[in-house]
Parts: C-alpha cells; structure tokens; sequence
C-alpha cells in the first residue's frame, strides 16, 4: 500500500515505551536498544506502583516489564493493569532474569504477549519491541479508521433518511388530499440502496413511487441521492410511466455496469377518485378494498438496463376506502426456517389480515407478520408505503 501524506501507516518509531525495571543500569541498556532502533519516546518507573502512575499519566503502546522489584512486582502490576478494561489491550513484553517455566506460564496467565530472558540480547529485544509496536500501532490505527468511518456511515444514514417524506409532509398530505400514508425503512447494512418518496402534483393529484437500486452500501445509497435529484429537476408529472421513461434516460449514462434500479409510481386523483400506476421491474403493487385484493402485474424492465425500456401506465377505480401497498423486494424475497419463500400470492394473503384486522396501522401489523414469517431474518433493504383513503 502506497503511503500518502493523508494515510500513513504507522511505525514502531511512532510509538511510546514504559520500562518498568528497578535496575539502572537495565533500564539504561533497554532505552539505548531502543533508542538505537529510532524508538525514542520513553518513559521510565521503578517498581510496579509507580508503573500503574506512568501508565496513567504516559498513555504507552507498550510496557516492558521486570519481574523481580520492590514495593510491588511485575506479577501484581499485570495483575491491576489488567483488571482495567481501558489497559487490557496494552501489550506488556516481560524481561527477567526468571528462566522457571512456572513463571513463565503465569506471566502469560497474567496477560502478557511475550517474555525475553535477561542478559538482554539486543537483536532480540529489538525485534520483539518492533513486531509488538507495529501491532498495536496498526491495531489504534485501524480503529481510528473505524471510527471516523462509522461517523461518516452515520451521517450519510442521516441524510438519507432526511430525502424520505417528513412527518410534517405527511401530515399535510392528509390534510390537502384525504390520504393516510403509513411508510417503513429499514435498510439491512448502515446504507441501502432503497428509497420511497411523496410528489403533490397539483391540488386532487398526487404522486408516490418506491425505487430499490441493485446492491447495498455507499453505492447503492448513493444512487438513491442520484434519483432525488433527478426527481427534483424532472417535475411532478402526471403519467407514471413518462416519468419512468424520463429517469431510465438519465440513468442510464450515469449507472456504472451492473447497477440498476427497480421502481414503482402511483398517481392517486381524488377528483375522479382513479389510480394510474407504472412499473420499471419492481414487485407487483397491491391494491384493495373491503375484502378485495388485487396484485397488479405491471411488466417493464429496471431502470438503467436498455435505452428501448418500454413502460406503461395502467389507470383503475380507485373509491373511499381503497388502498394500494408499493414495496421492495425484500418482502417477498422473505423466507421462512425452512427456506419457503413467502412469494408475492403469500404476501397478498398478509396484506389481506394487515387490511382486515391492522386498524389504523395496517403496515404495522404486515411488518409483525413479515417477521413471524422470517423469524427476524430478512436480510436485504426493507421499504414499503401504504397508502389509503
């Protein structure tokens, strides 16, 4: 890996010492050693207590460690330092003049990584101190890194999640067109490539899709921004399968191979109380009323495949008291235990006990069902939004 001003790798001479060692003279000889090899950040204690203080006060990366001092030894210094969950990953190295094969079994018992036999050699004592060094330095930097990355996955989930339709529009969604709209947005890694969104198109129409791009991750989340922005700068338009034709346009020079996208827009007209619906290979949209339930089979490919992607806008009745569920994949994709997929005639059969005894929150009462049904196991991007009169 190509070391850059931005992302450096760490090195041994990097990194901090502790010697703990009540002879002068030895904790001369280990700080030339060291010194020698570029390792320069020292510090020094003379008995176990005094080590505790300096490991406080010096943060090191490393600890090595005389057996045999006064006040307290070697074996109860490991022991409290250990004890302490912010100090169990500190590395301790044990030099001691101590050769018993008991002690040295109980030095690692006490958590420590490695034991040296003093009179020092100082190729090994160098190498040693090197590899440990080069482990716990990579080990914080690499942890480092997570941690900035998982920030970073944090902020862009929030943002995502700031594209999908606020509490505050849905509300006045209610208010303007006599629609109850009930959403779920669940995606299955910190990013997903899913999202769902609510178009007003005028005082009686208003339009909402579902869309789920190919993959998981930064990727795919970032494609769910594309479509945004591409939504914004298209319009409201009032026939499902234009708008569809429009976005494979634009996708279509900006997805790279592989990438695609299925989608779902339903325009729903409270003036002629109709509900026009186009698809680009997502699942079957389901409508219903009373005891009535219809999938709608809606062919056309993804988006983002083929410039000659044909779709088609299907117009039906759409009464008080109707309603009609856009959702991803992931819901029939479900399985049960024994890996029985649940399929779009099983999830039709759910959406028909969510209508029927789900209340006020029949996508609620589908969610609990899905996850009866998949024992908590599904595994992909999970969108869905409800939508009734």
């Amino acid at each position: 890996m190509t070391e850059t001003a931005a992302f450096r790798l760490p090195r041994p001479e990097d990194g901090r010492v502790l010697i703990v060692e009540d002879n002068k003279f030895n904790r001369d000889l280990v700080a030339g050693v060291l010194s020698l090899a570029g390792i320069t950040d020292l510090a020094f204690a003379a008995d176990g207590a005094e080590g505790l203080v300096r490991v406080a006060e010096f943060d090191p990366d490393l600890v090595i460690l005389d057996l045999m001092m006064p006040v307290m030894d070697g074996h109860e210094f490991l022991r409290r330092l250990k004890a302490d969950p912010a100090r169990q990953d500190l590395p301790v190295l044990v030099a001691t003049a101590i050769t018993d094969q008991d002690t040295r079994n109980a030095t690692f018992d006490g958590g420590a990584v490695d034991y040296i036999e003093k009179p020092i050699d100082r190729r090994e004592l160098t190498a040693r101190v090197t590899v440990h060094l080069k482990n716990r330095l990579l080990l914080r930097h690499l942890q480092r890194f997570h941690d900035r990355l998982a920030q970073d996955l944090a902020t862009a989930r929030s943002m995502q999640e700031a594209l999908l339709p606020s509490p505050t529009l849905v509300g006045e969604i209610a208010t303007r067109y006599g629609l109850k709209v009930e959403s779920l947005f669940t995606p299955s890694d910190e990013l997903g490539g899913d999202l769902w969104g609510l178009i007003p198109i005028d005082d009686h129409r208003l339009a909402a899709f579902t869309a789920d791009f190919t993959g998981h991750g930064v990727a795919a989340s970032i494609n769910t921004f594309r479509l945004h922005v591409l939504l914004d700068r298209l319009g409201p338009r009032a026939d499902p399968a234009e708008l569809l034709a429009r976005l494979n346009a634009e996708l279509l020079p900006i997805l790279t191979r592989g990438q695609f996208a299925t989608m779902a827009v339903a325009v729903i007209d409270r003036s002629d109380h109709s509900l026009t619906v186009a698809s680009a290979g997502g699942p079957t949209p389901i409508v219903g009323r009373g005891g009535y339930i219809r999938r709608l089979p809606l062919g056309a490919p993804a988006l983002g495949i083929t410039p000659d992607a044909a779709f088609v806008s299907r117009r039906m009745e759409f009464p008080p008291g109707s309603f009609v569920l856009m959702y991803s994949d992931a819901m029939i994709e479900s399985t049960d235990p024994g890996g029985a997929q649940l399929g779009e005639a099983g999830l039709a059969g759910l959406v028909a006990e969510a209508f029927a005894i789900g209340g006020d929150r029949p996508l609620a009462h589908l969610a609990t069902a899905l996850r009866d049904f998949s024992h908590d196991r599904v595994a992909d991007d999970l969108t869905a939004a409800w939508l009734s009169w």
